[in-house]
């Protein structure tokens, strides 16, 4: 069986699939979703259009949450809990609600903070870094494993795109991404290397 991932070297879906894969071989292709060649390669593996897309013998699969699933499932990995299963789903929703408005004003649209529905997302992403924050402290995230792995690759990112400046990161939470730090991987996977 051969795997060949597909993604960028910025993207923090796709960077937390190839911390996971750390021991498991593959190949990695970077597509830049930008230049029309490579758009056209991702667009003929995924009608979705996102990244990371998992080749498996040449069949596509896509989505991180999928992709880590089948992987955990194939090679025997740990199971994640329900609690664990919570805290991934928290990092998916706020990675989304900050990849959002950051793709937005990239193509030029005006995020108006003020709105209801701005006001809403922030307030979200308030109360699931309050959560995370916990989530940290009672130790369900001391384990290099996909969900520290979704969490760093999650803080990093926002970190670098200035999406969550350094003050908002509360003790805990700066804590944890100092640790990550020196986890296998991590600084070759460093998007502001790209």
């Amino acid at each position: 069986m051969t795997y060949r991932l597909l993604g960028s070297l910025t993207s923090p879906f796709v960077r937390r699939i190839r911390l996971y894969m750390a021991s498991i071989p593959h190949e990695f292709e970077i597509v830049n979703w930008a230049e029309s060649d490579q758009d056209a390669r991702l667009t003929l593996v995924s009608p979705l259009k996102r990244i990371p897309v998992l080749l498996i013998d040449g069949q596509p699969l896509w989505e991180s949450r999928i992709i880590f699933q089948y992987l955990q499932r194939k090679h025997e990995k740990t199971a994640l809990s329900l609690e664990e299963e919570n805290i991934v789903s928290a990092i998916d929703t706020l990675q989304d609600q900050l990849i959002q408005p950051f793709l937005m004003q990239r193509f030029g649209h005006a995020v108006d903070r003020g709105n209801g529905y701005f006001e809403r997302v922030a307030e979200r992403q308030r109360l699931i870094l309050s959560y995370l924050e916990k989530q940290i402290e009672a130790g369900l995230l001391a384990r290099w494993d996909y969900p520290a792995m979704s969490l760093y690759s999650m803080l990093d990112w926002a970190t670098f795109r200035k999406l969550l400046p350094v003050p908002t990161l509360d003790s805990a939470l700066d804590r944890f991404v100092k640790g990550c730090a020196q986890q296998q991987l991590v600084a070759e996977t460093d998007p502001r290397l790209a």
